[in-house]
């Protein structure tokens, strides 16, 4: 056993142990270079060497098989140190606990709880049945998922899952009576000499893990039953789904996950027993009211139904997308569920943290957006709160991150890119600048880009006119406020672009600033908290090291520029 704070690797420092298991123990460590949380698995040494070179084998292959994924719900293994006799495995450290453990302590899981595990378990083995070869993961159980404190699941342990193509061996796993998956969960085929396994076999064992949970009932003692023969208050819906998912023949299973997610999505739409509840209720309710009345309210559940079938599919998509690994596919979900509930933010939101996840916006999603968000404007401008979140969004995405065809890369951001950016960005600022509610919190922020945005549409032609008097002030003090706003970010992208905009704004108005009334010590000062707003960056990409590098060689030149301001034709400091 590892004692705490003890070294493994050279930078994985233990920190205590929250695992065990027949030949293992599993360490919580910070990496030391890195200054992250992994798990760390100690395989304990032993002198039968047979057994070693299998552990080494069944790792190593297990670790090869995750480095080729990349997927939300699926951890990754990190490194791999033969230390002192010792073999360690580092690995993603998941906070939470495994529903064979929730199951144990608090009993069979709400059903719709267990529909949801279900829907995000159907994602991740869809996305490794859709590898090229196929991986089946063929262990599917509750103690190899973990359930997260936000309620994301993370499907562990890919110890015999393999490639389709490959040679399925028997060849058990050390400390596991295994062989092709576990007694209740694995699939019939798996344990039947001479047939094939594929995918349906990990629809089977998810439909048998669901079973467990909602059950508590372990499928190994009688197999996978109808649910309400054990608990008549389980829905008629679920069932169905479980033993479509179960059946001996895996031609009448589900044939692929996709199918099994949607049926899980939709399972109320076949609920027996919820139909027939709502038809007794309207019954009862017909022999004391008026024929008139009871339509009405006969309509009205319609309309519940309507609304409930409504809110899972919509609750459907946004879950695919947001387990999505690829963009195109994340973008497909959410613009479905954009048609199902066109009144709802919550997809066009998701679809701007992916699209600035790698600081550009680029023309194709810009134009794929902005289609969407115009059909739906008329039902999203129904909640002016909503639509002043949503605008005010947007409006940063333009902001700091949108490339037109035309713009050099993201990496050479200089003013006139920024100008583009600056008008696209214009017309939202000022959406939800002029909201007309109360219970928009960032209205403020807002009204602080649209003046600088308002500003920057209307200087040059004022300049021309010789009435841009009077403009300077109130655009400063914008501007000390856009600092403040970007210092109470931790985003390295707004805060670089703001320094960057706010000195070069200075080295080209300072003496307009001045003959508006901005003394040299607020424009040094104002320079000072730009330098400190750069100082808050730790540069992760090229881009941002370029971006702050442009910042700091600007310092002085801003500096001079605005001394330079205050010295008189005669050369008199004034």
């Amino acid at each position: 056993m590892l004692a705490e704070n003890s070294i493994v690797g050279g930078r994985y420092k233990i920190i205590t142990r929250i695992g065990a298991g027949g030949m293992s123990d599993v360490y919580l460590s910070i990496d030391t270079s890195l200054n992250k949380q992994w798990a760390v698995k100690e395989i304990r040494h032993t002198a039968d060497q047979v057994t070693r070179d299998l552990v080494v084998r069944s790792l190593t292959t297990e670790a090869a098989l995750l480095k080729g994924l990349d997927h939300p719900a699926i951890p990754r293994i990190v490194d791999l140190i033969d230390e002192n006799g010792s073999l360690f495995v580092v690995m993603d450290y998941v906070d939470g606990q495994d529903l064979g453990q929730l199951l144990k302590q608090a009993g069979p899981q709400d059903e719709q709880d267990v529909v949801d595990w279900g829907i995000q378990l159907c994602d991740a083995l869809d996305y490794l049945h859709q590898r090229e070869p196929a991986v089946v993961y063929r262990d599917m159980k509750p103690s190899n998922v973990m359930i997260r404190p936000d309620g994301s699941v993370k499907l562990i342990d890919f110890g015999i899952a393999r490639e389709i193509g490959e040679a399925l061996d028997g060849v058990a796993l050390l400390g596991d009576d295994r062989e092709m998956g576990t007694a209740g969960f694995g699939s019939p085929e798996q344990f039947t000499d001479g047939t094939t396994v594929d995918i349906r076999s990990d629809i089977y064992s998810l439909g048998a893990t669901l079973f467990f949970l909602v059950t508590g009932v372990h499928p190994q003692k009688h197999g996978v039953q109808p649910i309400r023969d054990l608990n008549p208050e389980l829905s008629s819906g679920l069932e169905t789904v479980l033993l479509t998912a179960t059946a001996e023949d895996p031609d009448e299973r589900f044939q692929d996950c996709a199918e099994m997610a949607y049926a899980l999505a939709n399972y109320r739409k076949v609920d027996e027993e919820y139909q027939a509840h709502l038809v007794s209720r309207w019954r009862k309710f017909w022999t004391v009211t008026t024929a008139s009345i009871a339509a009405l309210v006969l309509a009205g559940a319609s309309v519940g139904m309507a609304r409930y079938s409504q809110t899972r599919e919509f609750d459907y998509w946004m879950d695919r997308g947001d387990q999505a690994t690829q963009l195109a596919d994340a973008e497909a979900n959410y613009y479905h569920a954009t048609t199902i509930a066109p009144s709802n933010i919550d997809p066009y939101l998701a679809l701007i943290d992916r699209y600035v996840a790698d600081e550009i916006l680029e023309p194709s999603e810009e134009q794929a957006y902005n289609a969407a968000i115009t059909d739906s404007s008329p039902h999203l401008r129904e909640d002016p709160a909503q639509w002043a979140q949503l605008a005010y969004e947007t409006g940063k995405m333009y902001w700091y991150y949108y490339q037109s065809d035309t713009m050099d890369s993201a990496q050479n951001v200089d003013q006139s890119v920024r100008m583009e950016r600056i008008r696209a960005a214009a017309k939202w600022m000022d959406y939800a600048a002029e909201a007309d509610t109360d219970e928009f919190a960032d209205q403020h922020t807002a009204r602080v880009y649209a003046g600088i945005a308002e500003f920057n549409t209307q200087i040059v032609p004022l300049i021309n006119e010789g009435s841009d008097a009077g403009m300077y002030e109130p655009y400063f003090t914008d501007l000390q406020e856009l600092v403040t706003i970007a210092a109470d970010s931790d985003n390295s992208v707004i805060r670089l672009e703001v320094a960057n905009f706010v000195l070069n704004t200075l080295q080209t108005y300072p003496r307009n600033f001045r003959s508006d009334g901005i003394g040299q010590q607020a424009m040094q000062e104002l320079v000072d908290q730009v330098q400190a707003l750069t100082e808050m960056v730790s540069p992760t990409t090229t881009s941002l090291d370029h971006q702050l590098q442009t910042a700091t060689d600007a310092l002085g030149p801003t500096r001079d520029a605005v001394s330079q301001a205050f010295v008189d034709v005669t050369g008199n400091q004034h």
